[in-house]
């Protein structure tokens, strides 16, 4: 899978940000603070939806990256699976569903498993990559 653009409306600091990714390895680098792991916890909440609860931590990471200035509190991801499918996902993180986008930009969102407690699990459905094996393999 490759990851070919990364859009954060507004994700805890990060605010307008729009990031290119090219085939290969990407470098992402900055000073402490600048907002590292949170673009990281960013790509995982677009592909697997973000925790309201606080499962044993202070805060949830909903109210986290709740948007520290004005906006709306979202992002776009567009990314190629191995067999060439291109797709962009919308996700408000204010809403439950996100919206999954074909190539021709036709709204796909019900094609894939609807779970009531964890929500859509289209990026599951595509790669049967789970939350915990892509934050072992792919967050480093």
């Amino acid at each position: 899978m490759l990851i070919k653009k990364i859009q954060v409306n507004n994700f805890g600091k990060l605010k307008n940000k729009e990031i290119e990714l090219k085939n290969g390895i990407n470098i992402i680098y900055g000073e402490n603070e600048s907002g590292k792991s949170t673009l990281l916890d960013f790509i995982v909440s677009m592909f697997y939806g973000i925790n309201k609860s606080k499962n044993g931590k202070e805060i949830s990471n909903y109210d986290k990256y709740t948007p520290w200035a004005d906006g709306e509190f979202s992002g776009k991801i567009c990314y190629e699976l191995d067999n060439t499918e291109n797709f962009e996902v919308y996700r408000n993180f204010t809403k439950r569903a996100p919206q999954i986008f074909d190539k021709n930009a036709n709204d796909i969102s019900k094609n894939f498993t609807i779970d009531k407690n964890e929500g859509n699990k289209f990026f599951y459905d595509q790669t049967k990559v789970d939350e915990d094996l892509f934050n072992m393999s792919m967050v480093i």
